[in-house]
């Protein structure tokens, strides 16, 4: 199905290239084609920043490796390894009452999903914090090719927890 969709968005985006440039032949003026011309920028942005993104990021304790990739329309990430499953210092200063971490299985899972471009450079979406059991807001965004800022929050990010995630690889897998 995700194949099908990117053949389909790769399509669509040729097709309004060339509907574009035979609109301009034919002496169309910019106003009909402004619409056109937005749509195949925010393709190309939305697809590059993905790219920025996309790899393999070890979170800021150390005790997970999380792939991100494509799902869909937007970006996800999944546990793709697992450092350290007793490295969750701040479960108890956060009084959690969920199950101990070694309690919740992670390898494998989807801890971050519904990923879409915002402003500022942004993607937003939602992430699951295994020390207490709840998935939050979350918005990142790119400090720097190696560096990735992650602010989970319930209300406004400005009032959330922010790591700095380190990248692992560029090496990127479609996921289910």
């Amino acid at each position: 199905m995700k194949k099908q969709m990117i053949v389909i968005t790769t399509f669509a985006t040729l097709l309004m290239s060339a509907w574009s440039a035979q609109a301009q032949q034919a002496g169309l003026s910019d106003y009909y084609l402004a619409p056109v011309e937005a749509q195949i920028q925010a393709n190309n942005l939305a697809s590059s920043k993905a790219g920025a993104v996309a790899g393999t990021w070890l979170t800021q304790s150390g005790s997970l490796e999380v792939q991100i990739s494509n799902c869909g329309q937007a970006l996800c990430g999944k546990v793709s390894k697992v450092n350290d499953a007793a490295n969750m210092s701040n479960m108890s200063a956060m009084g959690s009452t969920a199950a101990p971490v070694s309690a919740i299985p992670v390898l494998g899972k989807t801890i971050m999903e519904g990923f879409t471009p915002g402003k500022a450079d942004t993607w937003s979406g939602k992430i699951f914090n295994r020390a207490d059991g709840q998935t939050y807001a979350c918005q990142m965004r790119m400090l720097s090719p190696t560096e990735l800022e992650v602010t989970a929050y319930k209300d406004k990010p400005e009032n959330g927890r922010t790591q700095v995630w380190t990248r692992v690889s560029n090496t990127v897998t479609a996921q289910k």
